[in-house]
């Protein structure tokens, strides 16, 4: 009788915090926060191109390096310029539209060696799916599908972390 007891106690204890943990982490901001294509710059030390992501206030800005292809598709999604002939990017928002798949968002969901990683998070036939991507095909797809862009808040401090580092080398 006793040990059932104990275990009875256990398993109040272990629910009551649980419930105490879940509180929290609504009550906590979200993990990932939503960021927008504030544009495509070059970096002439790289000599490539670099979509800038931006917070709604301007405040945080993340820089992501990519190719000089896939900065002409962002750039032709933003400005929803129409191309003689359909981009990949077009294409494949074309299979997502017939098929009734919603994009429902972009997420850049990890940094790891200096190359970020992304998701595509689509719904089809009430499934909800995520679609690994390198972060700027997601983002060419997202401006073709007025999908919202969203960065890991780790990616984002760890992102800081390695641009803090890059300055003091410089200087």
């Amino acid at each position: 009788m006793g040990s059932r007891c104990h275990i009875i106690g256990v398993f109040i204890f272990i629910t009551f915090i649980s419930f105490n943990l879940l509180s929290e982490e609504k009550k906590s901001k979200p993990d990932h926060e939503e960021m927008y294509i504030g544009g495509i710059g070059f970096d002439q030390l790289a000599q490539t191109p670099v979509v800038i992501l931006t917070d709604k206030e301007r405040k945080k800005v993340l820089p992501i390096w990519i190719g000089i292809c896939e900065a002409r598709a962002i750039e032709i999604g933003v400005s929803n310029e129409v191309t003689p002939r359909p981009f990949t990017y077009d294409l494949v928002a074309a299979i997502f539209r017939t098929m009734n798949a919603k994009v429902d968002r972009v997420v850049i969901v990890d940094l790891r060696d200096q190359v970020f990683y992304a998701q595509v998070e689509v719904t089809l036939n009430g499934n909800q799916l995520k679609i690994d991507a390198r972060p700027s095909d997601a983002i060419a797809l997202a401006s073709r599908m007025n999908a919202p862009v969203y960065v890991n808040r780790k990616v984002l401090n760890n992102a800081s972390t390695i641009e803090q580092k890059i300055e003091k080398k410089g200087t």
